[in-house]
């Protein structure tokens, strides 16, 4: 029968592969939990790098619109400083237009008083000559323009 001796031997040559693969084990098992952390932060890397470049993408989209905005305000400001400067134009040629026309009306409401104290005189004149002037009425009354009627010649 074997000695305690040897089974002892026996025991610690079996505990030493026992150890061993314990050891195996720990090493395997920590190995896989860095993998899987190292494999969790590059998915987190990653997933942070596609959402940086959504973000740049978002980021040019806006600003090409934003630069597309502006330039269409922009041009719509010069085709409003335009449209100022025409209406400016305009109003000064309307109110150059409008004093000249009051100017011509002043100039013919001088002329008919001055036609006025003309028949003025001149129907003194026939008064003083015994002639019957034509009345007020006849002289001031609608007159047609155009075509002379039968009557007229």
């Amino acid at each position: 029968m074997p000695g305690v001796s040897d089974i002892l031997i026996q025991f610690a040559v079996g505990v030493v592969p026992l150890g061993v693969a314990y050891l195996a084990f720990r090493s395997a098992t920590d190995a896989n939990k860095k993998t899987q952390q190292t494999a969790l932060l590059q998915a987190e890397r990653q997933a942070e790098i596609e959402r940086s470049k959504v973000d740049a993408e978002a980021f040019v989209r806006a600003k090409t619109i934003y630069e597309d905005a502006l330039s269409q305000m922009e041009k719509q400001m010069e085709r409003l400083q335009s449209h100022s400067a025409q209406l400016s134009t305009d109003l000064a040629n309307e109110q150059s237009t409008s004093t000249a026309m009051r100017d011509h009306v002043r100039t013919l409401q001088a002329q008919i008083r001055a036609l006025e104290r003309t028949v003025i005189a001149l129907r003194a004149q026939l008064v003083a000559a015994g002639l019957s002037p034509v009345p007020v009425s006849e002289t001031t009354g609608p007159h047609t323009l155009g075509r002379r009627t039968d009557d007229a010649r």
